[in-house]
């Protein structure tokens, strides 16, 4: 039927009719053959947006992970400094050992030296037993001599690299002593059981 429609036309309507029908074709062919490359590009495009979404995901992950790889950082070098500070078990030993010679290098005289048994430092009644490391030890200290050595002496103590709490001191002459003061003081340690594992 096309044909005979086509026979029937004008030579210049016949060409014409030709041409778009060939334009026709041309354009379906081309619509057909890039098609799929559209529906690959529109795919890609798809995948593209979901690989970025999921990448500024990581990355918002990667910056929270720095984050937290920094406060890690600080609570690390906060708790070196607190360890610092603090005696091990056999530090404390040897440090209420030493009281007595460290009293006589300041040419003082030990008069008593009572040490209590370390005791557990709760500061949190919910915490876990394991997590119990903490402890403090005291010792009553009282001396004799010079009261410029006495300073010097109660200056040691506090120029340690741990931290030594001193409290009650007292400083007094004793009856008939003109010249050579009694100090008596109680120091107390912190004890960090921990550190025993790694010494």
């Amino acid at each position: 039927m096309t044909i005979e429609t086509l026979v029937k036309l004008s030579e210049p309507k016949r060409i014409a009719a030709a041409v778009l029908t060939v334009l026709a074709t041309a354009a379906i062919c081309h619509y057909a053959i890039t098609r799929a490359s559209v529906v690959r590009l529109w795919a890609a495009k798809a995948k593209y947006v979901d690989i970025r979404t999921a990448y500024a995901g990581t990355e918002n992950q990667h910056t929270d992970f720095l984050n937290l790889q920094k406060q890690l950082e600080g609570r690390e070098k906060q708790l070196q400094e607190y360890q610092q500070r603090c005696f091990s078990s056999t530090q404390a030993l040897q440090f209420f050992e030493n009281i007595n010679s460290m009293a006589l290098s300041h040419n003082l005289r030990p008069i008593s030296r009572l040490i209590s048994e370390p005791k557990e430092l709760v500061t949190n009644r919910e915490s876990k037993p394991q997590q119990r490391f903490l402890k403090t030890q005291s010792a009553r200290i009282a001396v004799c001599g010079n009261y410029f050595d006495i300073v010097d002496f109660v200056n040691e103590f506090m120029d340690r690299p741990q931290k030594v709490c001193m409290t009650n001191l007292h400083i007094a002459l004793p009856a008939g002593e003109k010249y050579n003061p009694k100090a008596s003081f109680k120091i107390t340690l912190v004890i960090d059981s921990s550190k025993d594992v790694k010494e």
